[in-house]
């Protein structure tokens, strides 16, 4: 599933699919798990001091991690604890609201992704 997320001025477009081992990711979806091994997705939380979003990513290490608590191949670990692999999430890209000169008056504003570079969690 894809997200959109402005933060600072900044669109943050986030993904899930396709992570693998050493992906800097963000556990931003809170939810619970369900005996059947699904997931139901109660809601996104962004605050920094929890997720470290943006700038404090998480380090993906292992996709295949459950340490004989559920019996379930569902549990990945990050270089900060291990959650199902539903609560992360990866930056695919980052745009900036940006002033665009048109020849008219004042102007119009765009949103202009930004050059990918290593503070912002993108892989």
């Amino acid at each position: 599933m894809k997200i959109e997320k402005v933060h600072s001025g900044i669109r943050y477009t986030l993904s899930n699919e396709g992570l693998k081992v050493g992906d800097r990711v963000f556990p931003i979806a809170m939810g619970r798990c369900l005996e059947d091994g699904g997931w139901i997705l109660n809601s996104f939380d962004f605050r920094g001091s929890i997720t470290g979003f943006p700038n404090d990513p998480h380090t993906i290490l292992d996709l295949d991690y459950d340490n004989g608590r559920q019996g379930k191949a569902y549990q990945v670990r990050t270089d900060r604890g291990y959650s199902p692999i539903e609560c992360y999430y990866k930056i695919t890209k980052t745009e900036e609201y940006t002033k665009i000169k048109d020849g008219g008056l004042g102007g119009r504003y765009e949103w202009i992704e930004r050059k990918k570079d290593k503070t912002d969690g993108r892989n």
